[in-house]
């Protein structure tokens, strides 16, 4: 008879834990930044105390920064009023853009060195 298997936290429960909850509070920090944020800091600080901390921040960093490159890219590309027509303006979103393909870029970081990391324990 076989002993029943003990359920852990692996790298890869820990990243997609970190993918979900980044995507969800990406969403949340753009429409309800307070609530958004809470969830990120939440979810950093269980991280931090978790068994696999590394690839859990990869997750959040990559959820958010996608979340924040789908959102604000699609307000980028179609808002493109100028200031006597009707529609709608995104000034300074560049700035807002940036800063989430640098999460997302963190995050992408983070998971390659982490999965290089278990390729070499191996």
């Amino acid at each position: 008879m076989r002993e029943p298997r003990l359920i852990g936290t692996t790298a890869r429960s820990a990243w997609l834990g970190g993918l979900v909850v980044g995507v969800a509070a990406g969403f949340g920090t753009l429409e309800f930044p307070t609530l958004g944020w809470l969830l990120v800091i939440a979810f950093a600080v269980g991280a931090i105390v978790s068994r696999r901390p590394l690839p859990a921040a990869a997750g959040l960093l990559t959820g958010l920064g996608m979340s924040w490159v789908v959102l604000l890219g699609r307000v980028a590309l179609t808002c493109r009023a100028t200031d006597g027509e009707l529609g709608c303006h995104a000034p300074g979103i560049e700035t807002w853009l940036a800063v989430g393909l640098g999460m997302l870029a963190t995050g992408v970081m983070l998971t390659v060195l982490e999965v290089a990391r278990q390729r070499r324990s191996r």
